[in-house]
């Protein structure tokens, strides 16, 4: 046990700061993913489809679902910039990968949570003078949060998850940080177990927050 402490109470600054690392990845691929993911939905919802432009978001939501994050990944950071002809770094291409992925998933949220909304909403809406940017923004995102809410959280937590492979591309977060522990310390078993366990501290932390935003908007809702 004292020989445990003593590694933990060693490797936890380098952990910490893999965890700091892990948490910016999430929150810059979040927030990404969520703003792209939600034009996408709203624009495929079904009371909003514009005939081309829809076809095109579906499209390109459906490439983002049906390729694999680490293909993505491997695609932004090296083919891109050779494509392309410029540098991107691994901060860079975990959060543009990790957002475009999630997006799509995020789109098909959207969507399944405003088709939801009765088309009586939508007609109500312009009963009252509100033209389509305004019942989209007063009447109906609020009603679809409630719906959407825990898949939404479901999603964050995958995202949590999928920040463990951008450690492939040389990213120093949380689980990069560890292999390099194991290879400097020996001691695999005591130190991915502590990782996992920073991991589960995350998980369980974002859960608290969208148990009590759940919480807050079912009160309201009452």
């Amino acid at each position: 046990m004292n020989t445990y402490l003593e590694l933990f109470f060693r490797c936890a600054p380098l952990l910490l700061k893999g965890t700091l690392m892990t948490l910016q990845v999430l929150l810059s691929s979040a927030l990404l993913s969520f703003s792209l993911g939600t034009m996408m939905g709203i624009l495929s919802c079904g009371r909003l489809k514009i005939p081309v432009i829809s076809t095109i978001v579906e499209g390109i939501a459906f490439v983002y679902r049906a390729i694999p994050f680490y293909v993505q990944l491997l695609i932004v950071y090296f083919v891109l910039p050779d494509l392309m002809g410029f540098n991107l770094e691994p901060f860079s291409a975990s959060v543009i990968s990790l957002g475009m992925c999630s997006a799509g998933y995020v789109a098909q949220i959207i969507r399944g949570g405003l088709n939801t909304i009765p088309l009586a909403q939508w007609e109500a809406a312009e009963a009252l003078g509100y033209n389509t940017q305004n019942s989209l923004r007063y009447i109906v995102l609020p009603q679809m949060v409630r719906h959407v809410l825990p898949a939404l959280n479901n999603e964050l937590d995958a995202l949590l998850k999928s920040t463990a492979v951008v450690s492939s591309i040389g990213m120093l977060e949380l689980t990069r940080m560890g292999m390099n522990l194991v290879s400097r310390e020996m001691e695999p078993v005591p130190i991915y177990l502590t990782v996992a366990l920073f991991y589960l501290c995350m998980s369980a932390l974002l859960n608290g927050l969208a148990r009590k935003v759940e919480q807050r908007i079912s009160y309201v809702k009452n």
